[in-house]
């Protein structure tokens, strides 16, 4: 057993009990061991848990009639209520991602060489939504426009096997309030279960 020692000062003289509590852990063996534990522990729990974002990702794939990727295709993702505008390009396998996404319905637009610009309006993006739109150019050439019009209810990823739903505000204020912890509210949800 190792001792360690410390200068008593003014405050071990006022609070005795903070002096008990120095010597009992300081001098103790275990504590290293404990401390190293609880970082431990509280890491790998922190690691699993997602927060919620409070900005959407939409992603796809830019291809031809034939299934082909178009690398290099100009894309612009514009919102159609306050009219701001992002822009990236599809890379080699034309993928594409827009990232930090805030809230909101947007516009698609894609431009490639060869090809009819697509534009695909009403894409509805909520905080935390990682949204999949696959985007197939007809052949043709770049004064043409084709345009798709209509709203995405509900867009499930592919590309995790996350479960996922989302409520209105409407829903959730005609809910009865099931406590004060937000996972109660999975217990409403369709098609989930504990």
């Amino acid at each position: 057993m190792r001792n360690i020692a410390y200068s008593h000062s003014y405050s071990d003289k006022l609070f005795p009990s903070l002096s008990s509590f120095r010597t009992k852990v300081l001098n103790n063996e275990n504590t290293p061991k404990r401390l190293i534990a609880t970082c431990a522990f509280a890491v790998a729990i922190s690691s699993n848990l997602s927060a919620q974002s409070i900005y959407g990702t939409l992603t796809g794939i830019v291809a031809d009639p034939t299934q082909a990727v178009i690398a290099g295709a100009n894309l612009k993702l514009q919102d159609q209520q306050s009219g701001s505008q992002r822009e990236t390009t599809a890379n080699g396998e034309g993928y594409y991602t827009f990232v930090s996404v805030p809230p909101g319905v947007y516009q698609l637009t894609v431009v490639a060489n060869g090809f009819d610009t697509f534009k695909e309006t009403g894409i509805k993006i909520l905080g935390g939504d990682k949204i999949n739109v696959n985007v197939n150019l007809r052949v043709g050439n770049t004064s043409n426009t084709v345009v798709v019009t209509g709203d995405v209810d509900l867009v499930v990823p592919v590309d995790s096997g996350e479960k996922a739903d989302r409520l209105t505000a409407k829903e959730l204020q005609s809910f009865i309030q099931v406590g004060t912890n937000a996972a109660e509210f999975i217990k409403i949800m369709p098609d989930f279960g504990i």
